[in-house]
C-alpha cells in the first residue's frame, strides 16, 4: 500500500489490482486501496481483476468500492473465451470496438450467445454452492497444508489460511528445486505448478514471492497446489503420500 501511494497522483487514470492473487491465493482487501485512491488520486478509476476471486469472494462487496470488476467464465465452469466486465452505474467508457453497438455500445461484434448463456448458468451454479464449497475446500486445504508441513522438513506456507482463498495453496520447500519436483510429481499422477519460472537457463524467483520478501533460493522451492469443486478427500490423501516421497527422493533419503 505504501508503494502504491508513491505511484499515485492526479495524472493517474486507472488503478488495477487483483482481488485474489493467482500465485499465493492472497485475498486483497480493496477498502484501504479505495480509501487511498479517494485521498491521493480521486480522479482515477479503480478496477479489480476478480478472475481468480469469483469462486472465493462475494464480489458484491468489491463492487461497493470499485468502478469495474472483470470476470472470466472458465474459472467457474463456463467455456473458455467468455467473460464479463461489471461497471459502476453512470460510468462512461469509450467503446473497445466500433460497429453494431453490441454489448451496450462498448464492444461491437456478434454476440457469443452460447458462451453467454453458459456463463450465466455457471454463475448461477456457483452462487448456489459457493459457501458450501468454500467450507469444504477450506477443510481439505488445511488438511493438505498441515499434512505436508508435518511430513516435510523445511516446508511452510507463504500465506496462512485466514488470508488466502480456500482453493489455492502455495508452499515453499527448503533445499528443493521446484521444477525437478514437478517432473517427479507428474510421473506419480499429481499435477502441480511452481511460482518460479525459468529464464535464460536460470531459475528466477516469482516477482510475487520476491515482493513478499522471499529470497531467490527459497523461492526456487515454491509449490502451488489447486483445489476445485471436484476435489475429493482421497486425492488429498494421495497427494500427502506422493509429495513427501518425491521430496525425500530428491533429498536422497534412504
Amino acid at each position: 500500500l505504501d508503494h502504491l501511494e508513491t505511484l499515485l497522483d492526479d495524472n493517474v487514470a486507472v488503478i488495477s489490482v487483483m482481488l485474489v492473487n493467482n500465485e499465493s491465493g492472497r485475498v486483497v482487501d480493496l477498502n484501504p486501496i479505495a480509501d487511498l485512491r479517494d485521498r491521493v488520486a480521486p480522479g482515477a478509476m479503480l478496477h479489480t481483476d476478480a478472475v481468480q476471486g469469483i469462486n472465493w469472494v462475494d464480489i458484491r462487496e468489491a463492487l461497493r468500492r470499485v468502478d469495474m470488476v472483470s470476470l472470466s467464465g472458465h474459472k467457474f465452469g463456463a467455456p473458455k473465451g467468455v467473460g464479463a466486465l461489471a461497471i459502476r452505474p453512470g460510468l462512461k467508457l469509450a467503446p473497445q470496438l466500433l460497429g453494431g453497438g453490441q454489448e451496450s455500445e462498448r464492444r461491437s461484434g456478434t454476440h457469443n450467445t452460447a458462451g453467454i448463456v453458459a456463463f450465466g448458468a455457471a454463475l448461477e451454479c456457483l452462487a448456489a454452492s459457493r459457501l458450501t464449497d468454500i467450507e469444504r475446500l477450506g477443510r481439505l486445504s488445511e488438511q493438505l497444508s498441515e499434512g505436508l508441513i508435518s511430513r516435510i522438513d523445511g516446508c511452510s506456507e507463504t500465506i496462512s489460511r485466514g488470508q488466502r482463498a480456500s482453493g489455492i495453496l502455495q508452499l515453499v520447500i527448503q533445499g528443493i528445486e521446484s521444477e525437478a519436483l514437478l517432473v517427479l510429481l507428474e510421473r506419480h499422477g499429481v499435477m502441480a505448478s511452481a511460482a518460479a519460472s525459468c529464464a535464460s537457463g536460470a531459475m528466477d524467483p516469482s516477482h510475487v514471492l520476491a515482493a513478499m520478501g522471499f529470497d531467490r533460493k527459497t523461492a526456487a522451492g515454491s509449490l502451488r497446489l489447486s483445489l476445485g469443486w471436484c476435489t475429493e478427500e482421497w486425492e488429498i490423501e494421495r497427494a500427502l503420500s506422493v509429495i513427501p516421497e518425491c521430496v525425500d527422493a530428491m533429498r536422497g533419503a534412504p
